[in-house]
């Protein structure tokens, strides 16, 4: 009996060693496959990564070389308006430029909120007569010279080397036939850089110092734009109301328009 109670327990214990055998080896076959799994996760993950890089690669040169294309055009931009302003300061016709609106109405603009009245009849072009006339007995030549190199670093996009460049130009030719606009460059300069406070005194010195400069109605909306970007809309309101009243058929006029409705949506959103 006792013999027989013995090689019962001893089958026992070799199936129970035989069973943890083999739950041992299910168990080491479940973590390969959970490491095999693991890996091919990472592996598509990495795969995911590199695709994301190559796009962002590609959008960033396409993006890098828009900011070329824009660029060049910048500068083909400023050529081409300081080719039409010096024609018009010339007295020669300009191939398709808008003929001026003018309602003889004031406007106002800028930090203290009033700019000089347009009298009737004062056109763009008279603008440009007037401003251009007399340089205080100064050379034509230099004062061309003067205001060339100014803009030829403001073309190359040297900011502030073009303002200051302007700013010793004004100095020294304050009533001079580029005066005017040098100020509006000096003016444009600034808010290129979104240093939109010191654009704002400056397209207002150029409606204050020269009334009939051609550039007035670009001015005001640039100062409403600045003071759009600088969170203040009952400025920006009232200086593109201004603009709408005063030139009310110009291409700034409708771009005001467009701003207005801007600040207006925005504005019931908030609510």
């Amino acid at each position: 009996m006792v013999a027989l109670l013995g090689a019962a327990g001893q089958a026992l214990a070799q199936d129970k060693g035989a069973g943890d055998a083999g739950l041992e080896q299910r168990v080491a076959r479940l973590e390969r496959k959970l490491d095999s799994q693991g890996l091919v996760d990472m592996l598509s993950r990495i795969e995911q990564l590199q695709s994301d890089v190559q796009r962002l690669r590609g959008e960033l040169e396409v993006q890098s070389h828009t900011i070329d294309e824009l660029k060049q055009r910048q500068r083909d931009l400023y050529a081409d308006i300081d080719r039409r302003l010096s024609q018009l300061e010339r007295g020669a016709p300009v191939a398709g430029a808008a003929a001026p609106q003018n309602t003889g109405q004031g406007a106002s603009a800028g930090g203290s909120g009033t700019v000089s009245s347009v009298s009737p009849g004062q056109g763009a072009s008279a603008g440009a007569s007037a401003a251009a006339s007399g340089t205080g007995g100064s050379s034509p030549a230099k004062e061309q010279q003067a205001y060339q190199s100014a803009f030829d670093q403001l073309r190359e996009l040297r900011y502030d080397q073009a303002i200051a460049a302007f700013r010793k130009f004004l100095k020294e030719y304050p009533h001079g036939r580029y005066a005017h606009i040098a100020q509006y460059w000096v003016a444009e300069a600034n808010y290129a850089q979104r240093h939109f406070k010191a654009a704002i005194a400056d397209y207002q010195k150029l409606l204050d110092d020269y009334p009939n400069s051609p550039k007035r109605a670009e001015a005001m909306l640039k100062i409403g734009y600045s003071y759009y970007e600088l969170g203040d809309m009952d400025q920006a309101k009232t200086v593109l109301n201004n603009l709408l009243q005063a030139y009310p058929k110009t291409t700034e006029s409708g771009q005001a328009q467009n701003l207005l409705q801007k600040i207006k949506l925005q504005s019931a959103k908030g609510k």
